[in-house]
């Protein structure tokens, strides 16, 4: 599966709805599902703004579907999103919105290496089973029936 590093406060707020948008210095071709890594990086600031306390860092902590890639013409136009981005004014420079929907926060963050940009997470190859690809790709589904049998 594809995946995408996002510096703490940010990645906890991707994967609980509360940023829909990511910004980013980059475009990308790639539609759908998306791993969100919580790299060892902590925006301290950021945390202290908006309200994060003891983020997961160095993990997988959810996944997200990419819907599309808003272009932004200046400043000004970042600016006017930042209900959907959160990010602070040291972020405006950016000029590509990740447009993210159905955030999976994961009830188990998997322990995981990040990488710049959109990066390939082979867990079965690592891990050597197919099930812990099932966990993370099912986990939303499974715990919707669990209990009611």
């Amino acid at each position: 599966m594809k995946c995408i590093s996002v510096s703490q406060p940010f990645a906890d707020l991707i994967v609980s709805g509360a940023k829909r948008v990511e910004l980013r210095r980059w475009s990308t071709r790639h539609r759908g599902e998306l791993l969100v890594h919580a790299p060892l990086k902590v925006r301290e600031d950021d945390c202290r703004r908006l309200g994060v306390e003891g983020p997961v860092t160095g993990a997988i902590v959810g996944r997200v579907r990419l819907v599309d890639v808003k272009r932004y013409a200046d400043a000004t136009e970042v600016r006017a999103d930042a209900a959907l981005h959160l990010a602070g004014s040291g972020f405006w420079d950016n000029r590509y919105g990740f447009v993210l929907e159905k955030p999976v926060r994961f009830r188990t963050p998997v322990p995981w290496r990040g990488y710049p940009g959109i990066f390939e997470v082979n867990v079965a190859g690592r891990i050597g089973t197919d099930r812990l690809v099932s966990e993370i790709v099912e986990e939303d589904h499974r715990y919707r029936w669990v209990g009611r049998h």
